[in-house]
């Protein structure tokens, strides 16, 4: 079985080139958590995804590799 293909969000935190590795099935989510994990002088964008998304297909490669 492939990747499942839902609507999702991650966080892309400010100078970092990947996505943030988990994934929040709403904005509000996502939001919420970004509220409580940043860093002083931070800042972060909710990316919003349906279909192939790079970070969850690069998860879903490893761990079909790792089998």
């Amino acid at each position: 079985m492939g990747p499942v293909h839902v609507p999702h969000f991650h966080i892309r935190w400010s100078g970092k080139e990947t996505l943030d590795w988990e994934g929040f099935r709403t904005r509000e989510e996502a939001e919420a958590r970004a509220k409580q994990v940043v860093r002083l002088g931070e800042t972060y964008a909710l990316e919003d995804f349906e279909g192939d998304c790079p970070r969850c297909l690069d998860v879903w490669n490893l761990k079909s590799a790792q089998a």
